[in-house]
């Protein structure tokens, strides 16, 4: 298949409900939908990753042939465009704040939580993003609550842009404190043995303010901070930066 076709197919299967029935196949009636073999997709990264989301994988949990699966799906990409879009839609969108910063707010909180419930989302290049209807109706959906904006229609999807890229910049970061918080040791069992050891050979005086705010954040959270707390001081700084611009 070329990246021609391969995009024209990714298309019509992103809009599928919304297309004519296609023409009956050829061969053995297949034994499940489109969306059946995505949700399971979806399952199979949520517990696993994305990595291990393969065509092989996913065809074992079907109890299906590996060949089968493109059946349904012509590419491994496109079945990840397809998970993409159908975790946008299931998602929904937040309810509009009362205020342009309120309906920021909730956007940015409701993105990072999609990347918290399935963080194989992290893995996925947002570029080239193809539009389906679960992503066009949160697109739709940001932009409703920054229509009122002083701005031109580029700068507002930028704006949308920098909200996500900021809740999933946060959401990275817990992520990967979600998987440290899994090993051999909890933070505060990691930090009771690093610090010490830290103590002891480093320079005194070498780093006074690294020293002085990393005491006073390991004191307050037990670990090198919080993501949530983070998240929200972030967010506020963000959102009154858009607000001065907007007043310019």
């Amino acid at each position: 298949m070329s990246p021609e076709e391969e995009a024209k197919a990714l298309v019509r299967l992103l809009w599928r409900a919304e297309s004519e029935p296609a023409s009956p196949r050829k061969g053995p009636r297949q034994r499940f939908t489109v969306d059946e073999v995505v949700a399971e997709a979806i399952a199979l990264a949520d517990a696993d990753g994305l990595a291990a989301m393969t065509v092989r994988t996913l065809a074992r949990r079907l109890g299906i042939g590996a060949m089968s699966v493109y059946t349904y799906v012509p590419t491994r990409d496109v079945l990840i465009a397809l998970m993409v879009d159908a975790v946008a839609l299931e998602r929904g969108v937040p309810a509009p704040g009362a205020t342009v910063r309120e309906s920021l707010t909730a956007t940015a909180r409701d993105v990072r939580a999609g990347y918290l419930e399935h963080p194989w989302l992290l893995e996925v290049s947002p570029w080239r993003d193809a539009l389906g209807p679960g992503r066009l109706q949160r697109y739709e959906a940001q932009l409703a609550a920054i229509d009122e904006l002083p701005v031109d229609d580029v700068e507002r999807d930028a704006l949308i842009t920098l909200v996500e890229s900021f809740a999933a910049g946060s959401a990275r970061d817990a992520v990967g404190a979600r998987a440290a918080s899994k090993g051999a040791m909890t933070d505060p069992q990691w930090w009771g043995v690093v610090g010490p050891e830290l103590a002891a050979v480093m320079p005194d005086g070498r780093y006074p303010l690294a020293t002085r705010v990393g005491t006073a954040v390991g004191e307050r959270y037990g670990a090198p901070g919080s993501g949530v707390d983070g998240f929200e001081l972030g967010l506020a700084a963000l959102l009154d930066g858009i607000e001065r611009r907007m007043g310019r």
